[in-house]
């Protein structure tokens, strides 16, 4: 049972830590969507302050313009909404993980005590042991229902 559980509390860090790279490289995504997006607010700037000869195709080279910004401005949101799942989902695991990491310890000293068992001839050490094995399996249940 203790390899079991300490199998679990490792897989939910490595869940941990995938999510936060997930969520790292999302933020980085925003980032350069975001530099873009004030490249094209800078141009639209320029155009508005420049003399130009042909008002026609400035008022497309606008227009193309104004369409990215939109379009960089729907996918930070995109972007956004995914790297909070990620994060969201971060401090899931973070929590199914200190379950599992708590569980383990239980287990582990339960392991302990129950062998000064052997050593004193004391069922006392024997019931402690046990009842301590009993609250690491149910401390171990939590961490599947941690929301």
């Amino acid at each position: 049972m203790i390899a079991l559980v300490s199998v679990l509390g490792h897989r939910a860090h490595t869940q941990t830590i995938f999510a936060q790279n997930q969520s790292s490289s999302e933020w980085a995504d925003y980032a350069s969507k975001a530099t873009g997006r004030a490249s094209y607010d800078a141009l639209l700037d320029f155009l508005s302050v420049a003399q130009l000869r042909g008002l026609a195709d400035a008022g497309k080279v606008r227009d193309k313009y104004r369409q990215n910004i939109e379009q960089s401005d729907r996918e930070q949101k995109e972007i956004e909404a995914r790297a909070a799942a990620f994060e969201r989902e971060v401090v899931h695991q973070e929590h199914a993980a200190d379950r599992f990491d708590f569980g383990d310890v239980c287990l582990e000293a339960a392991l302990v005590i129950m062998s000064v068992t052997l050593l004193t001839k004391r069922r006392l050490y024997w019931a402690m042991g046990l009842a301590l094995a009993c609250v690491g399996l149910v401390i171990t249940a939590t961490g599947f229902f941690v929301t």
